[in-house]
């Protein structure tokens, strides 16, 4: 079996995975916590906090998914499946935000909806290709994740630092 498809040899990478965005996870949530009342001062602020602590926590579970013994490829897929049907509901909910911000410029607007729409495509592909063995499989995963992580460590940069300019 390809590794592309084959969770086993993925295990590294997922342990690896999952203590970084743990911690991210759990640092994330502690910073929008204290400064949670200059978050909620501006109203785009809010959703992006959550925004934040979903991208980690789709890295950390997509992470933890990838390391379930004895979890057949379909199996696999299918959790891949459900974890990206999260993400396209991130995006989903982010469409009233780029409706609100018309007035921003169009990179502002594109780089508060383009992470959470390109991890939702990464997944998607991932987990069909996993699924059909097709496409490179979890190597889309892998992206997706890198993706959303990378995304929520911009936005965690917008919630501690940028507020305070």
């Amino acid at each position: 079996m390809s590794a592309a498809y084959d969770p086993g040899q993925w295990h590294d990478f997922g342990t690896s995975f999952a203590a970084a965005a743990g911690a991210l996870l759990g640092l994330a949530f502690v910073a929008i916590s204290f400064n949670l009342d200059q978050i909620l001062k501006l109203k785009a602020l809010p959703g992006r906090a959550i925004e934040t602590l979903a991208f980690f926590a789709y890295a950390l579970a997509a992470s933890l998914l990838i390391q379930l013994p004895g979890l057949s490829g379909v199996g696999l897929g299918v959790g891949q499946a459900i974890l990206a049907a999260g993400v396209v509901v991130l995006v989903l909910r982010n469409l009233p935000r780029w409706r609100q911000e018309r007035e921003d410029p169009l990179s502002w607007r594109l780089t508060h909806f383009s992470p959470a729409a390109l991890t939702a495509v990464l997944a998607a592909v991932g987990a069909v290709g996993t699924i059909t063995t097709s496409a490179g499989g979890l190597y889309w995963l892998a992206a997706a994740m890198t993706v959303a992580t990378a995304a929520g460590l911009i936005n965690s940069w917008v919630l501690l630092v940028e507020i305070r300019r």
